[in-house]
């Protein structure tokens, strides 16, 4: 069965070789006007065992990455709280210099968790194929081809910060296709989901597919969540907000400000399940910092703790 020259042997390994090819890709959300939103990632958890709790730590941090890239949102930190915590300690006790020392109460605030579980993660989802079997080629030689199509499935849930209370939830998928399944990838013990070798196997491709079709369906979601601001104080009129171009405010923005009134809590759980607001005012922004805006009162007179919203 060799051709002359012995070129069938080398169009068979090359036959046998790895290709990745995704069985479908989304296209990008279309961006929603407005600031940007603040989210907090929270660690997804794995209703697949392969990998364990590594499957869901590494999804979520593929998650949070892509989210700061994306540009449409401000990601806060939680995870390393008890390090920031720490660190801010230190400071508290004189253990490292007032001008340097970090100070509290200066955390972010999120206006939505997102939650996930990772429903399924397979390698090998489906799949099947051919083997050219020992002695085709004299001895115990041989090529095997098994076509296979790993898949990776997560289940997101938008979660108000305040309330608690879930704005939505909708599924990403992800796949991508082989010709040949190789085991020994997703066994080597330097393998780490959402790491360099991981993101070269069919799994990884299907991982990042499921991550970007996540992405879209949070900017979907967020987008029936009202970005919100704080008055930090109001002094003779000078309206200071905490938040500036870190999450885009620009001179000019109109935002119109709510007063708390009153909390609704479940008497059978103590947990808080509703915020009361009322509208008593709105204001414009002038100019505007990294961190911080200063606003003139357009209606009513706000105070510092009121809620300010782009509508």
């Amino acid at each position: 069965m060799m051709t002359a020259g012995g070129t069938l042997l080398p169009a068979l390994l090359l036959a046998a070789v790895l290709v990745i090819a995704p069985a479908r890709a989304e296209g990008p959300a279309a961006p929603y006007a407005g600031p940007k939103k603040t989210v907090f990632v929270s660690t997804f958890e794995s209703a697949n065992m392969l990998y364990g709790a590594a499957t869901g730590e590494g999804m979520s941090q593929m998650l949070l990455e892509a989210i700061m890239s994306d540009g449409r949102f401000v990601a806060v930190e939680r995870l390393g709280f008890g390090d920031i915590e720490a660190e801010q300690q230190l400071g508290k006790l004189g253990a490292t210099t007032a001008e340097t020392a970090p100070k509290g109460g200066q955390l972010i605030g999120a206006s939505v968790i997102i939650r996930g579980t990772v429903t399924k993660f397979s390698p090998k989802a489906k799949g099947g194929g051919i083997s050219l079997g020992s002695g085709m080629f004299g001895g115990n030689s041989g090529v095997g081809m098994s076509g296979s199509t790993a898949v990776v499935e997560i289940s997101l849930r938008l979660i108000d910060a305040t309330t608690g209370q879930v704005i939505s939830t909708s599924k990403a998928e992800g796949s991508a296709s082989s010709k040949e399944f190789n085991a020994t990838l997703y066994q080597r013990g330097d393998f780490q989901v959402g790491g360099t070798q991981f993101k070269e196997t069919p799994l990884g491709q299907a991982a990042e597919q499921a991550i970007q079709a996540a992405l879209a369906k949070i900017a979907t979601g967020m987008e029936n969540v009202p970005w919100s601001a704080l008055v930090i104080e109001n002094t003779d009129g000078a309206i200071y907000v905490n938040a500036g171009t870190n999450q885009n405010v620009k001179p000019g923005m109109k935002l119109a400000v709510y007063r708390k009134t009153k909390e609704l809590v479940d008497p059978g759980t103590g947990v808080v399940i509703d915020t009361l607001i009322d509208k008593v005012g709105a204001v414009e922004v002038e100019t505007v910092r990294e961190k911080t805006a200063l606003a003139k009162a357009v209606e009513g007179a706000p105070v510092r703790g009121d809620v300010l919203r782009a509508e």
